[in-house]
């Protein structure tokens, strides 16, 4: 009878160890990223009164007698593979994995975790950390590297005075002018003639506006004008003086038949270079391309030329662009972090890496919705998210995958079994006391 006490015991602890699972489970029921874990039962040792013995001609086999000693818990499982519902929370650095992966994390002590939490912030230095304990969330920090070169993103641009750097402009080295001179447009043969403003981008970053002057040349040839740069102006819409080339007037000719352009200056192409001096020197060199331009008679019975000048080439390369101050930062669906520029542009600033394994299940709980590696998780697998069917969502964490539906079911049948272990207890004191009467 002894034997049924210690297998009562042997119950009671079971049972206990998993309404601990339990509660932790329904304890985390609201916490990020948390994998439930559940517990299964295996018996314990049997005490054997009587080996099994084979068939012989004489007799025949007999099975041994054992007898059981209680239970144990053989194993405690995190149901790691279930993916947790999706929570919209509208934070730009928020980040849900769909699929296997885990984001990798850089502890305190420097040593590499991995998490489906992906609660992220940035620190004062701009980097992108966890929320929770400002954990570095590691990745790649230049396009084109390889998944396995881990390092620290910096989200922000932050220089040594703790201020959001600003994305330097680039120079305009291209501009075209397109349209047609009318050869009817008296606008031409007046003093002053047809102006068109082209606004661009210098070296300094700064926008400056050049104005042309197109004019009939000051002869009755209707195939020979005349473009002349007559002012550079800043930002400000200001004249800066003495900023045009000296060399300011461009000669333009067309087909007499035809009315299609056929020279600038002598050159077939087009394509004039005008570099700007003095105060205006910042401005840079321009590539003016005048070859998309005609020489028609307007069809309608308009006298008016129609020219329009245009940054860059037809394709936009060369148009520049000014100097811009940061404004926000998107996360795509494959990880990379872009930072967004008032200028239009964009600036990579990183991708974030992920790490699978070859048994997940392996993996243990470091607590914080930390995982660490194991002798039976296997090495960590890096890649990029995508590349194994998964994507990232911004704005969004993944919740918790405890269903607490099974949890009260498996507390209810918890609650009995330990009930049952303990009745053997009770029984069997009662039988030992009975034992006991039997001297008086």
């Amino acid at each position: 009878m002894v034997r049924s006490l210690w297998s009562g015991v042997a119950g009671l602890k079971t049972h206990q160890q998993q309404m601990d699972v339990i509660g932790n489970n329904v304890a985390n029921v609201n916490t990020t990223s948390y994998k439930s874990q559940r517990s299964t039962f295996g018996d314990l040792l049997y005490q054997t009164s009587k080996k099994a013995y084979a068939p012989s001609a004489v007799r025949s086999g007999t099975n041994a007698k054992q007898i059981g000693l209680g239970a144990k818990t053989s194993a405690i499982m995190t149901n790691v593979a279930k993916q947790g519902s999706i929570q919209t929370t509208d934070a730009p650095f928020d980040v849900s994995i769909t699929g296997d992966s885990f984001f990798v994390i850089e502890n305190a002590s420097g040593q590499l975790n991995y998490s489906r939490d992906g609660s992220f912030t940035v620190d004062a230095n701009g980097y992108l950390v966890t929320r929770g304990n400002g954990y570095y969330v590691r990745g790649i920090t230049e396009e084109g590297q390889e998944a396995a070169n881990l390092g620290r993103i910096q989200v922000l641009p932050i220089d040594d005075e703790g201020n959001i750097q600003t994305m330097a402009g680039e120079a305009t080295t291209y501009a075209r002018v397109a349209g047609n001179i009318s050869r009817t447009d008296t606008q031409l043969s007046k003093e002053g003639g047809r102006t068109l403003d082209l606004e661009f981008y210098g070296t300094d970053g700064n926008t400056y506006t050049m104005r042309l002057r197109f004019t009939d040349a000051g002869d009755d040839n209707d195939t020979t004008y005349q473009a002349t740069i007559s002012n550079i102006y800043d930002a400000n819409h200001n004249d800066i003086a003495g900023g045009v080339p000296e060399d300011n007037t461009i000669a333009l000719t067309y087909d007499p038949t035809t009315g299609k352009f056929t020279a600038a200056d002598g050159q077939d192409n087009g394509q004039v270079v005008v570099a700007f001096q003095g105060d205006a020197a910042a401005a840079g060199t321009l590539t003016l391309d005048f070859s998309a331009t005609t020489n028609y008679a307007p069809l309608n019975g308009s006298s008016s030329s129609s020219l329009e000048a245009y940054r860059g080439d037809a394709e936009g390369n060369l148009e520049g662009y000014p100097e811009g101050k940061m404004t926000g930062v998107s996360i795509g669906r494959d990880g990379t972090i872009t930072r967004l520029f008032s200028n239009g542009q964009t600036m990579f600033a990183g991708q974030i890496v992920v790490a699978e394994f070859a048994n997940v299940t392996g993996l243990e709980k470091e607590g914080e919705n930390l995982y660490s590696v194991t002798g039976n998780s296997g090495e960590p697998n890096y890649m990029f998210v995508t590349d194994d069917g998964g994507y990232m969502t911004a704005g969004t964490l993944e919740m918790s995958n405890v269903d607490l539906s099974t949890e009260f079911t498996n507390m209810i049948v918890t609650q009995r079994g330990f009930q049952a272990n303990s009745r053997v207890i009770t029984v069997t004191d009662t039988l030992l006391d009975e034992l006991r009467q039997l001297k008086r």
